[in-house]
């Protein structure tokens, strides 16, 4: 194999890894530009080097290899908190940018440039298919500012409430100084205004005010507490 051969697969695995990792450099993610780059190019190493220095099942055994390394380069880029994981996609944009290396390196090229093309479109496109469903997992809630004059009372209220809307959430609770307290409740915006003439005319009820809609997660384990 020529060296011009050579760093013609090099370049060509850096640029499509490198492509990869700029729309993970964009999206503020810690394994970005340089780190795609090099892994494509290491992974190009590798098989140019399994090709030119052994024979036979050496070369798969090499390539073999690259997977199972790359796949626990990518396991460091995963994290979890509590139920929250993170670092999923660029994990999987390590492997997918090893991938696209192996194969510039062992002479696929149009592998290598499809495949970077799949991956360009499934990142960006399938970014805007993640934003609609996003948003539909989110609605918009209202809130209600109610005034309180009698607290010694607040369990009654509170099933006087949920009674109404059963998916009614506590946001914010202040007591005063002279006994009171202001409670603000989201409430799904149907029942906004039957909740609040009904909460009006309850006997330790001041006074209702409707506050600005705000969006909400629908799933109730992302809520603030319920009533």
């Amino acid at each position: 194999m020529e060296p011009l051969e050579i760093l013609g697969r090099l370049v060509l695995a850096a640029l499509c890894s490198g492509l990869i990792g700029y729309e993970r450099e964009t999206a503020r993610k810690a394994a970005g530009l340089r780190t795609h780059t090099l892994v494509g190019v290491g992974a190009a190493i590798f098989a140019i080097a399994s090709m030119i220095s052994f024979d036979g099942p050496d070369q798969s055994r090499i390539a073999a290899q690259i997977v199972t390394g790359v796949g626990f380069l990518g396991a460091g880029a995963i994290f979890r908190q509590g139920a929250l994981v993170s670092g999923l996609t660029t994990a999987a944009g390590l492997w997918v940018a090893a991938a696209i290396g192996m194969s510039a390196g062992a002479g696929s090229y149009w592998l290598a440039a499809l495949g970077t093309m799949v991956t360009l479109g499934a990142l960006y496109g399938l970014a805007a298919a993640d934003e609609a469903i996003a948003r539909r997992k989110v609605k918009v809630k209202s809130r209600l500012e109610v005034y309180i004059g009698d607290t010694s009372k607040l369990e009654g209220l509170f099933k006087f409430i949920r009674h109404i809307d059963p998916d009614a959430a506590q946001i914010d609770y202040k007591r005063q100084g002279d006994g009171s307290a202001v409670l603000v409740i989201a409430c799904d915006d149907d029942k906004k205004r039957m909740l609040s003439e009904l909460l009006a005319s309850h006997r330790i009820v001041t006074r209702v005010q409707e506050l600005e809609p705000r969006h909400w997660p629908q799933d109730k384990e992302e809520q603030q507490r319920h009533l």
